[in-house]
């Protein structure tokens, strides 16, 4: 008899196989999509470029859809670059980083971002440590996702602060906000990949970023309220294996 939960022989190479399968298909999708995307960049700017010389006011009401089909077109690719790395996420390419510059790094690029929506962000280190070893393009890509969660549920005049704490073995980082929360039955579900309360959204920023703290040894949990915002926690620990 098998105990309950555990993986037979041979099942855990089905898992490999289908994980393998899943990842070549988002890899054959995302060819097939971002082939005809770059062909509508190119050929939308030869456009532009020719129109411009027709009609040299840019404030014409035409160039205003031209702007308008260039973002969806970036959307889409971002989407594109979203879905590979939820389908096939690349291994940790780990260094030793320093963690308070490369969460100052963070705010200096998406702080303005937050002040145009009326939105302050803030960093608050309480203790942690001073290094971690880890891929620092994963974890500043993990954070940013849970900063700009953040932000589209905070409304103007309201705050987000990244905290850093923890220990010598243990970064323990907070993405904190005062937005509008979540329910129970959302929360539930907040980490199922494509599932997302927001017109536009991927529903993969918070399955990646949970993604990426696993990579790196650590986990990711969130704690909300209605009314009362939201706190996504993550757990690093220092050096790889500790």
């Amino acid at each position: 008899m098998v105990a309950e939960g555990t993986i037979e022989a041979g099942e855990e190479q089905g898992q490999e196989d289908r994980a393998t399968s899943i990842q070549a298909i988002a890899a054959g999708i995302a060819h097939e999509v971002r082939n005809p995307l770059n062909a509508l960049r190119i050929n939308l700017g030869i456009l532009e470029q020719e129109l411009s010389e027709i009609v040299p006011d840019r404030r014409r009401h035409v160039f205003e859809v031209i702007g308008k089909i260039a973002g969806e077109l970036r959307s889409l690719d971002n989407f594109v670059a979203e879905f590979l790395r939820f389908a096939r996420p690349p291994l940790p390419a780990l260094e030793t980083v320093t963690v308070r510059s490369l969460f100052e790094d963070l705010v200096g690029f998406i702080g303005p971002e937050c002040s145009g929506k009326g939105v302050s962000l803030s960093l608050v280190a309480d203790g942690g440590p001073a290094t971690i070893v880890a891929d620092p393009f994963q974890v500043k890509h993990a954070v940013l996702n849970l900063v700009l969660n953040a932000l589209q549920a905070t409304p103007a005049g309201g705050a987000i602060v990244i905290g850093l704490g923890g220990d010598d073995r243990t970064l323990v980082l907070e993405v904190r906000d005062t937005g509008e929360g979540m329910d129970p039955a959302v929360l539930s579900r907040a980490f199922d990949a494509f599932f997302t309360t927001r017109e536009g959204g991927t529903g993969l920023g918070l399955p990646i970023a949970r993604r990426i703290a696993e990579a790196h040894g650590g986990r990711l949990v969130l704690r909300s309220r209605v009314g009362e915002g939201t706190v996504a926690t993550a757990s690093l620990p220092a050096v790889r294996g500790a």
